[in-house]
């Protein structure tokens, strides 16, 4: 079954979200920041942006709910998927994610929004299967604009990211937000 995106508000229950949550937040402090400066493309398949937040890839609560949440997935999708990987993403004012791709084994992408009043995911269905090399001469110094925006908090975000390009405008709230991601390759693992 072929996605763009979809929201699905039912695939998360309140637990694991409140589990999830409490773990975020204990590993935010340890967090790791992602600088990236400029355009770039990565094995010829990957368009990424310049990114500003913060992530951290530890914890046991997430692979627990992501192995899960695979399940789920697949039931939906009617294919076999595998968990890939996963982080927390803290945004914080001013922090914000280019237009970008997925990397190329995360078919599939959930986002969740787990804390905070985020600003709607922009989502790029009209650039799907552009040259990935011709995606630079799209954007202008400041970013890109335009997508269909998705609001967050309508429930999590299944998306096909690494065929669909998407970015998060600078978030403009003073306090930050917090996302959970979740990355599922085709097949079983």
């Amino acid at each position: 079954m072929a996605i763009t995106c979809t929201t699905v508000p039912d695939l998360l229950d309140q637990s694991e979200r409140a589990e999830l949550l409490v773990e975020a937040a204990a590993l935010r402090d340890g967090a790791e920041r992602r600088d990236r400066p400029g355009w770039q493309v990565v094995d010829g398949t990957q368009f990424l942006g310049p990114a500003h937040y913060w992530f951290s890839a530890e914890g046991t609560v997430r692979p627990r709910v992501h192995a899960a949440l695979a399940a789920r997935i697949g039931e939906r999708l009617s294919i076999a998927v595998h968990p890939v990987q996963s982080n927390y993403l803290y945004y914080g004012p001013g922090d914000s994610l280019g237009l970008h791709h997925d990397q190329a084994r995360c078919p599939f992408a959930l986002v969740t929004l787990l804390d905070g009043e985020a600003e709607p995911l922009c989502v790029h269905p009209e650039l799907a299967g552009a040259a990935v090399e011709g995606l630079a001469t799209l954007v202008s110094p400041g970013g890109h604009t335009g997508g269909g925006p998705v609001a967050l908090q309508d429930g999590p975000l299944l998306l096909s990211g690494c065929a669909v390009p998407h970015h998060r405008d600078a978030h403009e709230g003073d306090v930050e937000i917090t996302i959970a991601t979740f990355c599922f390759g085709e097949g079983a693992a």
